[in-house]
């Protein structure tokens, strides 16, 4: 892929890296910050991402070996894949938050499911087809390869409401979980900037899902992290995926709405009877032939709505003679 640069503002550039999958290109950040330069995301270590990366160095005039600082925003490949790579050529400071690093030794480690009998239960009691869709399948293709070349500790933790000098600008970290456990967005207070990898994407909404070792509300934490970066003064939102855009606070309310209006849909379907994550999954996204993927990231995105529904009190669970976990609106 020929290098894509963009100055998005006085200092920050915005580069376009391939990824081998959709969305088809992570946008990552370059920080000029006058006398050290700052990376936000890596993007994924293929070949081609990686000589896109330096390339676009290039073109702003600068080499991968005067990076200063790495910041990952989240675990996930396409944002901390390439650290250890960019780690090895640059020597930069890399920071993560700790809930993130916790993250990235589980996918590093990360046997198939069937090894793993808490994982077999969880699947099984949420009704998932494990006999259409064998759940050893369910490992992303690049786990296990070098596209995941994550830094598998980082030199640094970020903690909510950190400010990280680099140069003569700083970069205030703001904590938002949902997406990810640990997934921060970088805020420059002067700027008015805000670098929100996954969490406030403009055209699309992010996977916020519960599998065996989530955290038990993740929906909840992402619109309570919606509400929480409405809080700040943005004049400029960059994106991981997408265009750069303006209004935060209208993007964090759709976000919010959108998640409110599935939840509605769901209770008006157990409403009627009991169902379990993967029945309502099936009738919200549709039963026609789809990915195996597809329909775990359906099921447990589901799920995460199901049981947010339990916390508020607008619906209860139970368990079946089967060990099936059933959800009822109240």
């Amino acid at each position: 892929m020929a290098a894509k640069v963009a100055e998005v503002a006085p200092g920050i550039y915005e580069l376009f890296l391939p990824l081998p999958m959709r969305p088809t290109i992570v946008n990552v950040y370059l920080i000029d910050c006058h006398g050290a330069w700052a990376l936000i995301d890596t993007g994924m270590n293929t070949a081609d991402s990686f000589a896109t990366l330096n390339e676009a160095f290039e073109e702003i005039g600068l080499n991968i070996k005067d990076l200063d600082v790495v910041i990952g925003t989240h675990h996930h490949v396409d944002h901390f894949g390439t650290s250890a790579t960019i780690k090895q050529h640059s020597n930069a400071t890399t920071m993560l938050h700790k809930l993130e690093q916790e993250r990235v030794n589980r996918m590093l480690t990360l046997g198939p499911p069937s090894a793993n009998p808490d994982a077999m239960a969880f699947f099984v009691t949420h009704g998932f087809p494990v006999d259409k869709y064998p759940i050893e399948g369910m490992r992303p293709v690049w786990m296990g390869t070098n596209q995941y070349n994550p830094l598998p500790v980082p030199d640094k933790y970020l903690a909510d409401g950190d400010i990280i000098p680099v140069g003569d600008r700083k970069l205030e970290v703001i904590w938002t979980p949902g997406h990810a456990p640990g997934h921060c967005v970088i805020y420059l207070r002067e700027e008015k900037v805000l670098i929100v990898g996954d969490h406030l994407l403009p055209k699309i909404t992010p996977h916020v899902g519960i599998y065996p070792s989530s955290p038990a509300n993740p929906l909840g934490d992402f619109i309570a992290s919606q509400l929480k970066v409405q809080k700040f003064d943005v004049e400029l939102v960059l994106p991981a995926h997408g265009g750069v855009y303006s209004d935060h606070r209208h993007r964090a309310n759709q976000l919010i709405e959108h998640h409110r209006y599935r939840e509605a849909e769901m209770l008006d379907i157990i409403k009627r009877r009991p169902h379990c994550a993967f029945e309502v999954a099936d009738e919200i996204f549709g039963s026609e032939e789809r990915p195996m993927f597809h329909v775990m990231a359906a099921t447990f995105e589901t799920l995460a709505h199901l049981e947010l529904a339990c916390i508020e009190g607008r619906a209860r669970k139970s368990v079946n003679d089967s060990g099936r976990t059933l959800f009822q609106t109240v």
